[in-house]
């Protein structure tokens, strides 16, 4: 079967996009075993099946096993395409590379095309800082299809008690220390539509980077000229690693038929008529192409983000300078046009339609080796805006010590290290505010608060306000 099958018409456009996204992150080796790094593994949603084959002992043994995972052994893996059906996507995981490798082989002769091995297994797992069980709980969790979502509330609001159920459900919650998410995990954006687990930030990595080149600006009065941000998001990406943008489905349907009528694109477009071609071509698109692309992508309409369209088109209300926002997502593009494999483009499927805002907690002070959760939005086909003010906060420390240390890439230096960092978190809660103001207005709101390990409360801090909710 061709991949191309995440189009069909049978799987719901959620599937699709899993299943592009999938593709996007899966490499080969030389013994031509498909493989996707750890992290994805880690902030993969319900919508990907994660298995371990390795034998039960082992799941119990030094290296453990990751929580939320089920086990089938190698001897048993023809189970997998009777049971879950040869479109599900699935990644395997054993000691390190190969079993699983050979496994999905395996499975993609058995024809399934979304198949794919944890590169480097659980050695990898466990040195990424990512966090792993030994009790017997994946006796639990037989093999079976993912069930169908519950009905949704009448009202389109998520309330205390099914807060409680998603978050208490195996597979929502992942977890990683943030020394290991400093350097492999990533921001994503607050945005609900995402199934993976998150660490959400409004606008993500993207929405974080534009936050710290504000706070300079303001702190500094000096105006960053665009070779300043190409530079910048550079030493970003090769200090932070990975860098989270998203777009969504509506803003991509919307914009396509815009370039195709561009005649600087229209001869180069005209063979795409796939959703993976496009995605292809976007991922490296030929040169005498980027300059139009560019004058696209660094326009509002072009944005599938809501946090970077409302900072690009009310400036003002985000402290931030009229054109910063197109000039970091010229440098986004340009830098993954270079091949730096850190800039991730991810789309995510429909419109806004949250049903809450949840703020995720720890009750205890973040310290570099704190397990931070990596918080599913997607409470069975009901959104949740997902935010963690306690990592953000932490992150950006690390943000404002990292503008102090790549000065010789700035056209100033800031002259109080205190009143940069104050900038930064003073700047990000201004944004926040004003981003939910507009995408969750009248949403209730909880806080999600862990304590110590996966025990959890749950507390509402807001009501429903119906006569101000957004319309999307």
């Amino acid at each position: 079967m061709s991949p191309s099958a995440y189009t069909s018409a049978r799987a719901s456009r959620a599937e699709r996009l899993v299943r592009a996204n999938f593709l996007e992150r899966c490499v080969r080796n030389a013994a031509g075993m498909p493989l996707v790094p750890p992290e994805y593994a880690a902030d993969a949603g319900k919508r990907v099946a994660l298995i371990d084959v390795r034998d039960e002992a082992e799941l119990t043994g030094p290296l453990g096993h990751i929580p939320g995972v089920v086990h089938v052994p190698m001897e048993q893996l023809s189970r997998v395409p009777e049971v879950l059906g040869r479109e599900q996507v699935v990644v395997l995981v054993s000691n390190h590379t190969d079993r699983a490798g050979r496994g999905a082989l395996y499975l993609e002769a058995l024809g399934m095309p979304y198949v794919a091995a944890v590169e480097g297994g659980m050695a990898s797992w466990k040195a990424m800082g990512l966090s792993t069980s030994r009790l017997l709980l994946f006796k639990d969790r037989p093999l079976a299809p993912l069930p169908p979502p519950a009905p949704p509330p009448a009202d389109g609001l998520l309330t205390k008690e099914l807060i409680e159920a998603h978050v208490g459900r195996r597979g929502s919650v992942k977890w990683m220390t943030l020394a290991a998410f400093l350097t492999r995990g990533r921001r994503s954006c607050v945005d609900g539509r995402d199934d993976h687990g998150v660490i959400g930030t409004p606008g993500g990595d993207c929405g974080e980077f534009a936050l710290a080149l504000a706070a300079y600006e303001a702190t500094t009065g000096v105006t960053l000229e665009q070779h300043h941000v190409d530079a910048l998001l550079q030493a970003w990406v090769d200090t932070f690693g990975r860098f989270y943008l998203h777009s969504d489905t509506p803003t991509i349907n919307a914009v396509i038929p815009k370039l195709r009528a561009d005649p600087r694109l229209t001869k180069l477009l005209e063979p795409l008529s796939q959703p993976m071609q496009w995605r292809t071509f976007m991922k490296s698109p030929p040169p005498e192409a980027r300059e139009a692309l560019l004058d696209w992508y660094m326009k509002p309409e072009a944005f599938g983000c809501g946090h970077l369209k409302l900072m690009t088109l009310n400036p003002e209300r985000y402290g931030v300078r009229p054109g910063l926002v197109p000039q970091v997502m010229r440098a986004f593009w340009t830098t993954r046009w270079k091949g730096a494999p850190e800039p991730e483009y991810v789309v995510l499927g429909g419109s806004h339609g949250e049903g809450a805002v949840v703020n995720v907690t720890l009750d205890e002070a973040l310290w570099t080796f704190s397990r931070v959760p990596l918080l599913s939005p997607s409470v069975d086909g009901v959104q949740m805006f997902v935010n963690h003010p306690q990592v953000a906060g932490q992150l950006r420390a690390h943000v404002s010590e990292f503008i102090l240390r790549v000065e010789s890439l700035l056209p100033a230096v800031p002259s109080k290290r205190g009143a940069l960092v104050e900038q930064v978190n003073a700047l990000g809660h201004q944004h926040l505010v004003a981003t939910l103001s507009v995408l969750a207005a009248g949403l209730p709101m909880f806080e999600v608060q862990f304590h110590g390990g996966d025990s959890f409360t749950v507390t509402q801090t807001q009501a429903a306000d119906p006569s101000k909710r957004a319309k999307h």
